[in-house]
């Protein structure tokens, strides 16, 4: 056998890139579960004409938290396997980003900032993985 045929082959940069936007993307969705599960409700009731008003945004709001929390997790967890090649995890982490910036639109129409950045870094990582320098990393003998 050659050399060349047993020297390990590097990363391409989109893999690394790609798993940086998901880790990211990831980080915040966690600090978006913390925000909303640490807002005081009193301040949030306040602020609408009634208590039950107040009381459905609180549950939608932490709902809201609590599922990107465990979202950010589950991103952040199989953003790993991604960077060292799994096409599994790949295609399973690109149909999640899909999934949740589809969820995230709707949820930019209420909360503007965080959610367009998330969603961002979530499209652009799930294309970079698939783009033709990334191929051969992925299709590699494991």
């Amino acid at each position: 056998m050659s050399a060349e045929m047993d020297a390990p082959m590097a990363r391409p940069r989109v893999v690394s890139v790609a798993y940086w936007l998901w880790l990211a993307s990831a980080v915040l969705l966690i600090v978006v579960c913390m925000i909303a599960l640490t807002l005081p409700s009193e301040q949030i009731r306040g602020s609408f004409e009634t208590a039950e008003q107040g009381d459905s945004f609180l549950t939608v709001f932490r709902g809201f938290g609590v599922i990107s929390g465990v979202v950010g997790l589950a991103v952040g967890l199989m953003s790993g396997p991604v960077r060292s090649g799994d096409r599994r995890f790949r295609r399973a982490l690109v149909a999640l980003s899909a999934t949740v910036s589809l969820l995230l639109i709707f949820a930019s129409l209420v909360f503007p900032v965080a959610p367009t950045v998330i969603t961002v870094g979530l499209i652009v990582a799930a294309v970079l993985v698939y783009r033709p320098s990334a191929r051969e990393w992925f299709h590699r003998e494991q």
